[in-house]
């Protein structure tokens, strides 16, 4: 049955059709309950790693965001672990499915409980230290949202953030600096 709602998010035309076809997928999602839905956000790593098809990736980006804001923090456990590949596409050559990925990775990451912070914190620093300067600067920018909403924990983890961050001050593409330069005077605001 989910697979006439990831169709009708493939096949849709434009953005918006998308965005309205992933709000049903994650309706639906909702109404089966989440323990039956695993294997609706499984479905969509294959799409979200098509290089081929915008459709496909923009569509699973839109799918995360909307299933992420439908399941709330009960997702988190089955939401957390696409960031990898959520990030990985904040890189892409096509502007709507960066758009996409920076919805999918906002809504994703206002998910975790403060306790999940340090366990957030490597798939972080993984994509700040190993990706493309697009996924930086959006792994830079989660951190420091990060800073709003879980501040004890980020001021705990200054000592693991600082020598990360401070790095990709010297980056060099400047957009990769300057929001290294923000991100950090983030961190430091919560001291």
């Amino acid at each position: 049955m989910s697979a006439s709602f990831i169709d009708a998010i493939v096949k849709a035309e434009n953005t918006e059709q998308r965005q309205a076809a992933a709000d049903a997928l994650a309706a639906f999602a909702k109404s089966e309950g989440l323990v039956k839905s695993v294997a609706i956000i499984e479905s969509l790593s294959p799409l979200l790693e098509n290089k081929k098809s915008v459709p496909h990736r923009e569509g699973a980006l839109l799918a995360l965001g909307s299933l992420a804001t439908s399941f709330g923090q009960a997702g988190e456990p089955f939401l957390i672990p696409q960031m990898p590949k959520v990030f990985e596409l904040y890189s892409d050559k096509m502007v709507v499915v960066r758009d996409a990925a920076s919805v999918a990775s906002k809504a994703i990451m206002s998910l975790p409980t403060r306790y999940a912070v340090r366990l957030l914190l490597p798939v972080i620093f993984h994509a700040i230290k190993e990706s493309k300067w697009h996924s930086k600067i959006g792994a830079l920018d989660i951190l420091s949202g990060l800073t709003f909403s879980a501040p004890q924990q980020i001021s705990a983890a200054l000592s693991d953030i600082i020598p990360i961050v401070s790095e990709t001050m010297w980056d060099s593409k400047p957009e990769v600096r300057d929001q290294a330069t923000k991100t950090i005077t983030d961190c430091f605001n919560v001291v």
